[in-house]
């Protein structure tokens, strides 16, 4: 029996704690002065939702385990709002947008309250949930169907990241201030965390008096992935920090104008014909024009170079520009100026002028702005790093 007291006060502390913790890090990241509260208000109320889970113990000690069928509907907002987070990274998310993704939500509320009335009046009110209880169908019902839209919304935010991440490429010839790896950790650890509720439900019918500590360990793994989630989420460099002078609904129709001009251009290889001559004039006078800018003035050298600067010199609307590249150059944005910048950098790294020139000079002097980015996008396009293509023009200018 003492050892069971501990169980329970260790138990009761981690929830309380997770709580508290799970509450005060989704104000931080809505308060924050670095972070970006209209994306990041989106991941507050994810953490908020996910801690839910965690008020179980809590709530099973104070009234009685029939609470978790009240509670049961609240679970079925963790999904959306993790899907909804990923969307606001390229478009704004008003009410209108999000509504139909919390529809589960609603349904589920009367069937809680049947199930209260089906099961939870059947059984005596206390804090262990009765083994029968925990087999009994209709609780194993709203359980089944939300693990079903967890594991639908898994793959519908994997969808929106990688929208996402085509989506920068148009805007930005350097995508390294916009981390993505993390967002993929966030998505793939709420995968997780589904398989773990699998992989528990099951042991926790087989074997009711182990509740408690499964609980217990759940709430650990979801405290870890929560601190990993805000801490993430603040330092997370969004597009609208990045634009922070631009209105978001024109940076989101001139995203969603480049991404349909790149499905537009993939339509346009098999019915090339049917392009009017006036488009094409257009297209073939924006993309001469680029093509100046890159050979002539070097334009890719700059840095930071955006789609909207190059925009602006051309003295065309972007989604024009963007579109020309697609369908005049066959590329988008990113890889237009990055192909310009290796091709300076090859040249530069066989010059023998340069040979006392480090790796990260050369990738500077090509418009790069990091080592890190200068060797992913080198290796991308000529499949070597700098240092292995200056290495094998040596070796062949020694044969030679």
């Amino acid at each position: 029996m003492y050892l069971i007291s501990i169980s329970e006060n260790i138990l009761l502390f981690v929830s309380g704690f997770g709580i508290v913790q799970a509450i005060f890090l989704a104000a931080l990241l809505v308060f924050h002065p670095k972070s970006d509260t209209s994306v990041n208000s989106l991941l507050a109320l994810y953490i908020v939702a996910l801690s839910l889970p965690i008020i179980l113990p809590v709530a099973q000690h104070i009234f009685s385990w029939q609470l978790m069928i009240l509670l049961e509907p609240l679970l079925t907002l963790i999904a959306p709002l993790l899907y909804l987070y990923v969307r606001s990274f390229k478009e704004v998310i008003e009410w209108k947008k999000a509504w139909p993704h919390f529809i589960l939500f609603f349904i589920c509320i009367p069937l809680a309250y049947w199930n209260y009335s089906a099961i939870g009046n059947k059984y005596p009110h206390s804090e262990q949930l009765p083994a029968e209880a925990a087999a009994h169908l209709l609780l194993f019902l709203p359980i089944g169907i939300r693990l079903l839209q967890r594991i639908t919304y898994y793959f519908l935010s994997r969808q929106a990241l990688t929208s996402y991440q085509r989506s920068i490429q148009h805007l930005f010839s350097d995508t390294s201030r916009i981390n993505l790896n993390w967002v993929r950790w966030l998505i793939n650890g709420f995968l997780v965390l589904v398989l773990m509720t699998i992989a528990f439900y099951p042991l926790m019918i087989k074997f009711p008096q182990y509740f408690d500590l499964s609980v217990l360990i759940q709430g650990v793994i979801v405290s870890v992935y929560i601190y990993m989630a805000a801490f993430r989420g603040i330092t997370q460099t969004t597009l609208w920090q990045i634009h922070p002078n631009v209105q978001k609904e024109k940076l989101e129709e001139e995203i969603n104008k480049a991404v349909q001009s790149e499905s537009q251009n993939v339509i346009n290889k098999k019915d090339t014909f049917q392009k009017s001559r006036t488009t094409n004039i257009k297209t073939n006078e924006i993309t001469s024009k680029i093509i100046a800018l890159m050979e002539k003035d070097k334009l890719y050298r700059e840095t930071e170079l955006t789609l909207q600067n190059l925009s602006e010199k051309l003295q065309y609307p972007s989604y024009q520009v963007s579109q020309a590249i697609n369908e005049g150059l066959k590329k988008n944005f990113y890889d237009l100026i990055n192909s310009y910048r290796v091709e300076e950098a090859k040249r530069l790294l066989v010059d023998p002028k340069n040979q006392n020139y480090t790796i990260l000079s050369v990738g500077f002097e090509a418009g790069f702005n990091s080592k890190t980015t200068f060797n992913t996008v080198f290796k991308k396009f000529t499949g070597f790093t700098p240092t292995e293509f200056r290495n094998k023009d040596k070796e062949i200018t020694v044969l030679a």
